[in-house]
C-alpha cells in the first residue's frame, strides 16, 4: 500500500506549502519530456502525480490522514435502518412513524419517503396513512480533466462524457483562464436527474495541470529560472526572458547574484474571481560560467583574479 507521504519525500506533519514545493521539484525531475522513453521515470511521474492530488486537496488529505489509502474503498453497505429480514432471508421494506421523533424524525422521515414509504401527518392536510414523495435534488457528479500548463494559464475547452441516469451525454465545457492544479470547475444541473420534481445535480470537474519543463506556478504568480553569463552579472546587462505568452526585456544590475529574484509586473496567469487581474511573474537568475575556454582567455581570468581579487562572502 503506497505511502503518499513517502512518494514525496515528506514527513506526515507537512504542511500545503511543502508538499506543493516537493511535487514541483520531482514533477521537474521526472517529467517525460525531460526523460524521453524512460519508462521507469514515466511511472514514477504518476506516482508523483497520484501522490500530490489527494494530499494537496484539504479534503483528501485529511480523509488520507485518518484512514489511509484504505479510506478511498472499501466495502459497500448491507441493508440500511428501516429493512427487516425475512424468513427467507430477504428484504423487506418497514413501515415507520415520525411522528414522535422531533426533527429527528422529520430527518429521516424524508429520507425514507424518498422511496414512497408511508408516514402519517407528514404535513397538514395529508390524509391519515397516504404516500408522499417529497421533490428531492439529484445527486452531484464527479469527474477529472487534464490540461497543459499553458492552457490553464488561458482557458480551454474541454469535451467530456457524462453518464446521467441511464445516458451518457456529450458536454463541452469552458474551462477558465487561471485555474490551477486541483481547481474544481461546477457545472449547473448537468449531474444526476432528481425525483418527485427535484432539480438535477451539478456536474464537478477537477482540474489535474501538467507541469511546464522550465515554468511552474504559486498561485497566480509564474516563475522561471533564466540562465545569466557572468560578464552580464558582474557588468549588468539587458538579458531576453521567455514568458507565458513570448519574450520580455529585462534589465538586471551589475553585481547580479544567482538565485536573486527579478519580478515582471503582470505576465502572471489571471486570478480566479477578478476580472482583469493577473499575477506577476519573477525570474530567478542561475549564473553560469563558460565551461570551455581558450588557454590565452584562461590566462586572462587568472590575472583578474591577481588583480581583483574579492571575498564571495562579503555583501
Amino acid at each position: 500500500m503506497k505511502d503518499y507521504y513517502q512518494v514525496l519525500g515528506l514527513p506526515r506533519s507537512a504542511g500545503l506549502d511543502e508538499i506543493k514545493k516537493a511535487y514541483r521539484r520531482l514533477a521537474r525531475q521526472h517529467h517525460p519530456d525531460v526523460n524521453k522513453g524512460n519508462k521507469e521515470a514515466e511511472d514514477r511521474f504518476k506516482e508523483i502525480s497520484e501522490a500530490y492530488n489527494v494530499l494537496s486537496d484539504p479534503e483528501q488529505k485529511k480523509k488520507y490522514d485518518m484512514f489511509g489509502a484504505a479510506g478511498f474503498g472499501g466495502a459497500g453497505a448491507g441493508p440500511g435502518f428501516g429493512w427487516q429480514q425475512t424468513a427467507g432471508g430477504g428484504s423487506r421494506g418497514a413501515n415507520f412513524d415520525f411522528e414522535n421523533m422531533g426533527d429527528l424524525g422529520d430527518l429521516f422521515g424524508e429520507l425514507f419517503n424518498m422511496g414512497g414509504v408511508r408516514r402519517r401527518n407528514y404535513a397538514e392536510g395529508t390524509r391519515r396513512g397516504e404516500s408522499y414523495q417529497p421533490a428531492v435534488k439529484g445527486q452531484d457528479t464527479f469527474a477529472d480533466v487534464e490540461i497543459g500548463f499553458e492552457e490553464a494559464v488561458f482557458g480551454k475547452e474541454v469535451k467530456i462524457s457524462v453518464k446521467r441516469g441511464d445516458k451518457v451525454e456529450r458536454l463541452t465545457v469552458k474551462i477558465p483562464a487561471g485555474v490551477d492544479n486541483g481547481s474544481k470547475v461546477r457545472v449547473s444541473g448537468k449531474g444526476q436527474p432528481g425525483f418527485g420534481g427535484g432539480k438535477d445535480g451539478d456536474l464537478y470537474l477537477r482540474v489535474h495541470v501538467t507541469p511546464h519543463t522550465s515554468f511552474w506556478r504559486e498561485g497566480a504568480d509564474i516563475y522561471i529560472e533564466v540562465p545569466v553569463t557572468i560578464y552580464d552579472a558582474v557588468l549588468g546587462a539587458t538579458i531576453e526572458v521567455p514568458t507565458i505568452e513570448s519574450e520580455a526585456k529585462m534589465k538586471i544590475p551589475a553585481g547580479t547574484k544567482g538565485g536573486q529574484k527579478f519580478r515582471i509586473s503582470g505576465k502572471g496567469a489571471p486570478i480566479l474571481g477578478k476580472k482583469g487581474k493577473t499575477g506577476d511573474q519573477y525570474v530567478i537568475t542561475k549564473i553560469v560560467p563558460p565551461t570551455k575556454i581558450s588557454s590565452e582567455a584562461k590566462k586572462d581570468f587568472e590575472r583578474m583574479r591577481e588583480l581583483y581579487p574579492y571575498d564571495p562572502c562579503d555583501k
